[in-house]
């Protein structure tokens, strides 16, 4: 996944702070920092921590809690472009707390999905779903997570209320499942599954 270029210029004057251990939002490799600033408020807790590795800023509230998250999920080997490009839109969502956004883009993820593996273009989504439950895509024994992903994306389409971080979270995960079990564990092709 791309990072933002915070290289090409150099923070001014950063202080020296309290070493905080955190996982960057923008490379996510976990690190200790004690370069950044502070608000000008002697007691207040608000600050930003710059990441050696990339010299993004961390913004930290006075609670402690990042303003950005690292990016969710991991890197998946072997997708397809098409499909790889909406993933990544996904954990970006999922990382500026954009849930109902994640959930919608989950629904074109799994019909890309279907029609990569073979699925008929412009048919319903529910069409999508079964395809990949009736040729083995989906694990017979994760029918009711897609269809649970189904029926919330399709609320998140067509309703007025937003999607929660647990429900963003458990599609997200079953999408990842599906993802990984499909494309970077799956048989390259023309491998004969053979052993030597």
């Amino acid at each position: 996944m791309d990072t933002y270029n915070f290289k090409e210029s150099a923070w001014r004057n950063p202080e020296t702070l309290i070493s905080l251990s955190f996982i960057c939002w923008n490379c996510n490799n976990p690190l200790a920092s004690d370069k950044g600033y502070r608000t000008s408020k002697d007691n207040s807790k608000q600050k930003i921590y710059l990441c050696h590795h990339c010299d993004a800023p961390n913004i930290f509230e006075a609670s402690g809690k990042a303003i950005m998250s690292p990016l969710p999920g991991k890197e998946i080997k072997r997708l397809p472009e098409n499909i790889k490009k909406v993933y990544d839109e996904i954990r970006k969502c999922m990382q500026s707390n954009s849930f109902t956004g994640a959930v919608m883009l989950m629904r074109k993820v799994i019909m890309n999905i279907a029609v990569h593996e073979g699925a008929e273009k412009n048919k319903s989504f529910a069409e999508y779903i079964d395809y990949l439950c009736n040729n083995g895509i989906v694990h017979k024994k994760s029918k009711n997570k897609a269809d649970s992903v189904r029926e919330l994306g399709n609320d998140a389409n067509h309703e007025i209320e937003n999607r929660t971080q647990e429900e963003a979270q458990n599609c997200f995960e079953f999408i990842e499942l599906l993802l990984m079990a499909n494309y970077e564990f799956a048989d390259a092709e023309g491998e004969n599954g053979n052993k030597s």
